[in-house]
């Protein structure tokens, strides 16, 4: 079974509910199917920085569908920059061959 990815709302819910103190850790952890060691930095996290405490930093840039989008942008001028340079070098060689046929 593999890991499971928490979105950042459920991460908040978990912290939320265990700053409001009415329920143990332990309560609120297994309420929300969590290991209270996972939710413990979870806390911290969040009490350090708030909101972005709680994001996935495993692979950002594979998150942010606008960033990902870009990169496959910039593969896709880099291919085609690579194609129309071989075919000017190509075109080239048949002009200086003067024959015209490979």
């Amino acid at each position: 079974m593999g890991r499971r990815i928490w979105t950042q709302e459920q991460k908040l819910a978990v912290v939320l509910d265990m700053l409001k103190g009415g329920d143990s850790i332990s309560a609120i952890c297994h309420r929300h199917g969590v290991a209270m060691n996972q939710a413990y930095r979870w806390r911290d996290a969040f009490l350090e920085s708030g909101r972005k405490g709680l994001q996935d930093r495993r692979n950002p840039q594979h998150r942010d569908p606008v960033r990902e989008e870009n990169r496959k942008l910039k593969e896709l001028v880099g291919s085609q920059a690579l194609i129309i340079e071989a075919q000017k070098k190509l075109a080239g060689m048949l002009a200086e061959d003067g024959s015209g046929t490979w």
